[in-house]
């Protein structure tokens, strides 16, 4: 999954706390070093159960 940026303040079209997209990398690191936008974590997922097949 491609990472993800929120904004922290507003910048250009988007609005505070709105998903920033179709920036170039150059702009992106450009507002991440202005503390402008920052990286949303991407979710931890969690292990897959294992089933024995006993369960009912």
């Amino acid at each position: 999954m491609a990472k993800q940026y929120k904004a922290l303040q507003p910048v250009g079209r988007f609005k505070k706390d709105d998903i920033v997209g179709g920036l170039d990398d150059t702009q992106i690191k450009k507002l991440l070093a202005d503390g402008v936008i920052q990286e949303i974590p991407e979710p931890k997922t969690a292990p897959a159960k294992k089933t024995t097949g006993d369960e009912k």
